[in-house]
């Protein structure tokens, strides 16, 4: 049963629980009871017990059932809104004074809001003018999450207003004037035009968005300037100053053209930037497009060896293939750049010498943007480089880790780890990861041994066979951190539990984070080393004795690292155990078996292959494909699709070490040609129009397909994968809109480059694969637009409201009145506990009293 209200019939009350009322039906039984008391009261004071009782109960019964008086009212509550923007900061603040100064706010109650991505309430004027700007994200403009903080702030029962001062220009969000109306809310719109400043800008760069390679473009500007002058006009492309014009521009728009030819990128990045002497806002200078260019195939090759790469390059051109060579220090850090390529291929380049952001990268260019990638055998290649349990390995088509072979030497590791205050947090953890990793890479016939040390030192696992590997890791993970930093005693222990051990091969690996105290460093490392026992060292951050670690490595016939990111610590680790267990790396002389037959290995002889001289032992992954096979049946070349992407796997090497027979073999160029046109990027496989637009601070992704036959794809549905300049990524699903068209959208807030892959597929096959960038440019904050009175003017009506109002006269509008509710259960529980009181009075006051 609902609520009861009296109002249609003039009284404004309504009661909310109308069945509390049936409470009142127990007056009968307190009369009954009443009479039938044994209470020593008698005629008129009987009588006035009883009447308190039942008004007491009365008032009890009505308090439960939550009455409510309605009335209405004029008392008003006005929220000033003050845009806080820099387009607009601070005519806005002055716009508003002005409004204040001559306003008659009728007795309402006043408050300010400033507001530009964000919005907050002050008091006053005053208040709102000594406030940090920053704090309210000047570079945006939203007015929907301003109009949102004044409607959940008006107190109940005001006739509400909002006064807006703004140019109405809006970076995001949506208004819902129909919301707002429905709450009462009046918004009433002063709008501010933009200062008059000296201010250029680049508006607009436009450029072909396909052109072939060597194929020259034009690229268009639109240059906004306030003031006339001179300015210089620089044009780059992929980052690097290409070409500068000067001109004198003239107040309002100003078109500037420059002309370029395509390379052999597959990615052209062109951005126009305008100088001036006189400007304001430099966030608006540059601006750019990207462009893709179709050309010849581009692969991409990190080597730790730049100058060994030039026989593969060199084979390679002849198969039409181009080859750029960086060092490890030129691993990509944005997509955009990888997107250049092809391909990419690992030759011998560590895990440690990337981040992890750039192995991640690594991944998504793969995955979701259909890069190729080949990973080539070597001593830092695979486990040895320390990619187990990396983005890269889960992107391989092989394990790092291996089963080793019985006749393998078996290997004694000490794995010392520091424990010290200074390593709580995110360090300890870290080692405590590599510590698990380098234990589940042992086999039955390894032993490991794992020391913690602070100014004491601890056995969290005595040495033992490794095969159980739960036993070693369990342990590990009760690690805490406390106390101080002496390494010496460490090194003892694990000199003690080393020296008998009957392992072929005894390694320590060493992990500290600070300075230790002072010990017999050089005697002891020297008693290791009689003893066949090496030992590496890991310094982690700049707290470390990086000169002592990198002494007991050199001392201790082992390997110095100094590590500034922590995350690649368990990388680190892997690999000094797989180096130490020389087990890895096989070398002998042995010939490439193929396994069957496949398109990208036909046309080589490999009958007369010559002999490769060694290569890195790795384990297939289940669902890959091994396509070349070592004598002793090991994996040579697998590969298997990841993603968009397809990657493989070469364990022996491409240059004059483990190759160094092949260089001059006839089949060397056209195996790498076919190996890597097999792993490139496909290319669009029917007819398609991709267009890219921006709407509303969103990017709109327009897909135009044909199948083979001229006809519209059936039954085809498909995703479009997106990367930010930032690195995230995101997946939008495809709408078909219309016959042969799907569309998508997806946020974009931050500027810069965001690269874009499209699958249009059926439950058979891929019917298209697109490629597409977008550049995001400076905020619409910054574009100088003028007032947008059109979208003022109807947010105003739509509420109600005016555009410009007269200050002194739109408070007296006495056209509005709220509703106001006052709640009675409290004023009629407060009557109740009088009555109660008047009640215990009456039975209580002497009895003499009465005659």
């Amino acid at each position: 049963m609902g609520a009861v209200s009296s109002e249609d019939h003039g009284l404004n009350l309504e009661i909310l629980r109308p069945l509390s009322l049936l409470l009142l039906l127990l007056m009968p039984l307190i009369w009954s009871c009443h009479a039938r008391s044994l209470s020593p009261l008698r005629g008129k004071r009987r009588a006035l017990a009883l009447g308190m009782r039942l008004l007491v109960l009365t008032l009890l019964v009505f308090a439960l059932s939550e009455p409510r008086w309605r009335g209405h009212t004029n008392d008003a509550e006005v929220f000033l809104i003050v845009d806080q923007s820099r387009s607009v900061d601070p005519v806005a603040l002055e716009a508003a004074r002005q409004f204040a100064d001559a306003a008659d706010f009728a007795g309402a109650k006043v408050a300010w809001i400033g507001f530009a991505e964000c919005a907050r309430i002050f008091p006053t004027l005053e208040k709102l003018r000594e406030a940090d700007r920053e704090m309210l994200h000047p570079n945006e403009t939203r007015l929907d999450t301003a109009l949102a903080l004044a409607a959940a702030s008006y107190e109940p029962g005001r006739v509400k207003t909002a006064v807006v001062f703004s140019d109405g220009v809006s970076t995001g969000g949506t208004l819902d004037p129909a919301s707002l109306r429905a709450q009462g809310i009046r918004v009433q719109v002063v709008p501010v035009p933009p200062p008059d400043r000296p201010e250029v800008l680049v508006r607009d760069v436009r450029a072909p968005s396909i052109v072939r390679s060597n194929e020259p473009l034009a690229i268009d500007a639109t240059l906004q300037s306030t003031r006339a002058g001179p300015a210089e006009v620089d044009l780059f492309r992929n980052g690097i100053r290409v070409h500068t014009q000067t001109i004198e521009r003239k107040i309002g728009a100003n078109e500037v053209r420059f002309e370029d030819r395509a390379g052999e990128e597959k990615l052209l990045h062109y951005e126009v930037r305008v100088r001036a002497a006189e400007d304001t806002i430099f966030e608006n200078n540059l601006a750019g497009v990207a462009v893709i260019s179709e050309g010849k195939s581009r692969v991409l090759l990190l080597t730790d060896q730049p100058e060994s790469a030039r026989y593969l390059e060199r084979a390679l051109r002849q198969e039409g293939v181009e080859l750029s060579v960086r060092p490890p220090e030129g691993t990509p850090t944005q997509l955009s750049d990888l997107q250049n390529y092809d391909a990419l291929i690992l030759d011998n380049v560590p895990a440690s010498g990337m981040s992890r952001e750039q192995m991640e990268l690594i991944r998504s260019y793969v995955s979701d943007f259909g890069g190729g990638l080949l990973m080539l055998g070597g001593d830092q290649a695979y486990g040895l480089g320390g990619y187990f349990r990396t983005p890269v390995e889960e992107v391989l088509p092989v394990s790092c880790d291996f089963q080793k072979e019985e006749e393998s030497p078996a290997l004694a590791l000490a794995l010392v780890i520091d424990r010290s205050g200074s390593m709580a947090g995110e360090n300890l953890e870290l080692a405590k990861a590599a510590a698990k990793a380098s234990a589940e890479l042992l086999g039955p016939r390894d032993y490991v041994s794992v020391l913690a040390f602070d100014h004491e030192t601890h056995v969290i696992v005595p040495l033992q066979p490794a095969g159980d590997s739960e036993r070693v890791t369990q342990p590990i993970a009760s690690l805490t951190p406390g106390g101080g930093t002496n390494l010496a005693p460490a090194m003892e222990e694990a000199l003690r539990q080393l020296r008998g051990n009957p392992a072929k091969l005894k390694h320590v690996i060493l992990l500290t984070d600070g300075m230790s105290a002072e010990g017999k460093y050089y005697e002891l490392t020297r008693q290791m080393v009689q003893n066949q026992i090496t030992t590496s060292t890991v310094a982690m951050g700049s707290g470390a004795d990086r000169n002592l670690l990198s002494q007991i490595a050199q001392w201790g016939n082992g390997r110095y690292y100094a590590v500034t990111d922590p995350r690649i610590v368990p990388q680190i680790f892997t690999k000094e155990t797989l180096t130490a267990s020389k087990s890895a790396i096989q070398e002998y002389p042995f010939l490439a078996k193929p396994v069957r037959a496949v398109d990208f290995l036909e046309g080589v002889n490999w009958s007369e292959s010559p002999f490769l001289l060694g290569y890195v032992r790795t384990k297939p992954k289940p669902s890959s494909e091994t396509w070349l096979v070592t004598e002793r049946g090991d994996p040579l070349l697998t590969t298997w699709r990841f993603g968009l992407g397809m990657t493989a796997a070469f364990t022996s090497d491409a240059r004059n070490r483990w190759a160094v027979e092949w260089l001059p073999w006839p089949g060397y160029g056209k195996f790498w040609g076919q190996l890597l046109r097999h792993l490139s990027r496909p290319t669009a496989l029917g007819e398609a129009e991709v267009t890219v637009a921006e709407r509303d601070g969103n990017v709109q992704v327009t897909l135009d397909a044909l199948d083979s036959a001229q006809g519209f794809p059936r039954n085809a549905d498909g995703e479009i994968r997106v990367t930010g300049p930032d690195g995230t990524r995101q997946t939008v699903i495809l709408d078909k809109r219309l016959p042969g068209r799907w569309q998508a959208s997806f946020s974009a807030r931050d500027g810069g480059i965001y690269s874009g892959q499209i699958q249009l597929k059926n439950s058979s096959e891929i019917l298209e694969s697109r490629f597409f960038t977008f550049t995001k440019g400076f905020s619409p904050e910054f574009r100088l637009d003028p007032v947008n009175e059109n979208a003022l003017e109807k947010l105003a009506q739509a509420t109600g409201g005016q555009l410009a109002p007269d200050a002194a006269t739109i408070f007296h509008q006495n056209d509005r009145t709220a509703l106001r509710e006052f709640e009675l259960w409290s004023w009629l529980a407060l009557l109740a506990l009088l009555g109660f009181v008047a009640d215990v009075g009456i039975r209580r006051w002497p009895q003499s009293a009465q005659r």
